[in-house]
């Protein structure tokens, strides 16, 4: 853990994460306002040009949205000293709640001036950064479809994930990790550097954000009526290595398909085969709320 200063805070609120919470946000940060400032976004990728605008006007900028608005913040604090610390204002929140990270104003202002960080990995896939999750397969195609519904509440998100089920067909893929390879189809691939995708979805139990590796998980295809199955183990915790998941922690993986369609911390992104994953030597500051122990 690092100790680091706290001079000025700033909170970078997505309006359109939150909706109707905004304006609750708002009335809570009243009470702190003579020791923070507020900045909203505007269009895409805003987030990280007021990261780049501000960056020595604060010592702690606070990400208020879902995963990736935190990857839009934490990707201009790569390598500093500056801190990340997290209001959840999006839908599955997952980077949060593996930090620990709540809805009291007051708690979170309180761990950012105690001044301590968790120093969190950095995966990137051919070169982009990733803070919590990234996949190829099932879940991509699902983080595709949710982005184009209005609005991103769960069961938007469940809406998704049933029309996904559906109609898809499984990716194939050639992955080589450590002087060998896996050659096979594959319902989805997943690099998790947290043990949840969101919403308590863990589908990585033994993931560690901190141990400079990440969890790569391999699951084949199955029967569509095993689905709900699968789904009740994913939201209570109960996924276990078996023929169909296989786990390997490890820091580099090339992975090579004919499919395109990524996601990076829950956005799809279009990424060209071959994808180079690995960690990223330089760290990310994240603030310890105190209620997590990697």
């Amino acid at each position: 853990m690092n100790q680091v200063s706290t001079p000025g805070i700033l909170f970078i609120i997505n309006p359109n994460a939150g909706g109707r919470k905004t304006k609750r946000l708002l009335n809570k940060l009243e009470e702190f306002k003579s020791k923070i400032d507020v900045r909203f976004t505007e269009y895409p990728k805003h987030a990280k040009e007021i990261v780049k605008s501000e960056f020595d006007n604060y010592e702690t900028f606070v990400a208020v949205g879902g995963d990736g608005t935190v990857n839009e913040i934490a990707s201009g604090l790569i390598g500093s000293k500056k801190k990340l610390a997290i209001y959840p204002g999006g839908s599955g929140n997952g980077f949060a709640r593996e930090f620990g990270f709540g809805k009291s104003v007051k708690r979170l202002i309180n761990s950012i001036e105690k001044g301590k960080t968790l120093q969190a990995d950095v995966i990137r896939l051919n070169g982009k950064p990733c803070f919590h999750f990234a996949g190829v397969g099932y879940d991509s195609a699902v983080a595709y479809d949710f982005s184009k519904r209005k609005g991103r509440k769960f069961w938007n998100y469940v809406v998704s994930t049933l029309n996904v089920i559906l109609k898809y067909k499984p990716v194939k893929a050639t992955v080589k990790i450590n002087h060998g390879e896996i050659q096979g189809s594959f319902f989805m691939i997943n690099m998790a550097n947290n043990r949840q995708f969101g919403y308590h979805a863990i589908i990585a139990p033994k993931a560690n954000p901190t141990d400079g590796k990440f969890d790569l998980v391999l699951v084949s295809p199955f029967p569509i009526y095993m689905f709900p199955i699968f789904s009740l183990k994913l939201f209570t915790g109960w996924l276990k290595p078996s023929k169909r998941i296989r786990y390997i922690s490890t820091s580099s993986v090339m992975i090579e398909t004919n499919e395109k369609l990524f996601h990076i911390d829950g956005e799809p992104k279009k990424i060209k085969s071959p994808v180079k994953i690995e960690i990223d030597g330089s760290k990310l500051n994240v603030a310890d709320t105190g209620r997590v122990r990697f």
